[in-house]
């Protein structure tokens, strides 16, 4: 993995960010190819609405990264386990690797189905939170450890 906590400092920088982008480009393509009904509501409300969504997540996606970032141990692989701290390991074995894991179905299921090109960005954007996810578990299964005294 890498060396220093910065890419994935970036990769939630970028996560956060890309979210109402993605909005700002989908919802127009979804009503120049007709699908939406003429007399419905308007565009603007899911594309607004994605960047409040990103301000209100932000703190939660910067506060979950901390945490698992904050010591961040240079030669942490990415099957990371330790067996000196069981619980550690396995809550975010279940955590970040059951959501990771998760994530990376629904992507691979969504591109199953033709569909037309912008409805492939929802599984890309979901795809990218994979390695992030993987990422976190393992920086916070390989964190290093504070000595006391």
């Amino acid at each position: 993995m890498a060396a220093t906590a910065r890419p994935f400092w970036i990769l939630t920088a970028f996560l956060i960010a890309a979210f109402p982008v993605l909005n700002f480009v989908y919802w127009p393509q979804l009503l120049r190819s007709g699908q939406l009904q003429p007399d419905g509501d308007s565009i603007g409300i899911p594309m607004h609405g994605s960047v409040l969504i990103a301000i209100i997540a932000s703190p939660f996606v910067i506060g979950i990264a901390g945490l698992c970032l904050r010591r961040y141990n240079q030669p942490v692989r990415l099957t990371a386990y330790r067996h000196d701290r069981p619980f550690r390991s396995a809550l975010a074995t279940i955590f970040f690797g059951g959501a990771g894991f998760v994530l990376m179905l629904g992507s691979i299921a969504q591109l199953i189905h033709p569909l037309p090109w912008y409805e492939y960005l929802w599984p890309a954007y979901t795809a990218l939170w994979v390695p992030w996810m993987f990422g976190l578990r393992a920086a916070f299964i390989e964190q290093d450890t504070v000595v006391v005294g």
